[in-house]
């Protein structure tokens, strides 16, 4: 087994997706449950408060799921698990960016915002990074997704916990 070919990799895809499929259902459920809550805040303190956390964290969770399941996809080439990897990173920074975006103009961004930009940055990178060196076959290759794995469930857990218990304080 290496970072650059898939085989191997059958339980780190199997153990992700399952469980990134099982918080997936728990936090839509969270959402459900809390969704008149959200929307207040949602209302009261501006566009993507909320909603923009809850995509972060089905978008977190979704990326692990997929890249899991096209990693298990048999006789599968490295450079089309490569490029997937590298179209989720793309897809993980869009509402951050979005988000910074929408705050731009009003008061600096809190520490919060910072650390959530910076944990999706880290995601981010780490996607890129799995990709790249994967297309290079050198520099860590698929040793790269359990780093990003560990950093979309944080993301997910993060936002899932603002979600379901901050929002009804």
């Amino acid at each position: 087994m290496t970072g650059y070919t898939v085989e191997g990799w059958t339980d780190l895809f199997l153990c992700a997706g399952g469980a990134a499929a099982a918080l997936c259902g728990l936090i839509f459920v969270g959402l459900s449950v809390n969704l008149r809550a959200v929307l207040r805040l949602e209302n009261g303190r501006g566009r993507d408060s909320m909603t923009g956390r809850a995509f972060e964290a089905f978008a977190a969770l979704l990326i692990v799921l997929v890249v899991s399941i096209v990693g298990l996809t048999p006789a599968l080439s490295t450079n089309v698990l490569a490029a997937f990897v590298l179209a989720n990173a793309v897809v993980n920074a869009i509402s951050p960016c979005r988000a910074l975006l929408l705050g731009r103009g009003k008061e600096a961004p809190t520490a919060a915002m910072l650390l959530r930009l910076f944990v999706a940055a880290a995601l981010t990178f780490t996607l890129v990074a799995a990709g790249a060196t994967l297309i290079l076959g050198r520099g860590g290759g698929l040793y790269w997704l359990p780093a990003a794995f560990v950093l979309a469930f944080t993301v997910a857990a993060v936002h899932a916990w603002v979600i379901l218990v901050e929002v009804v304080r």
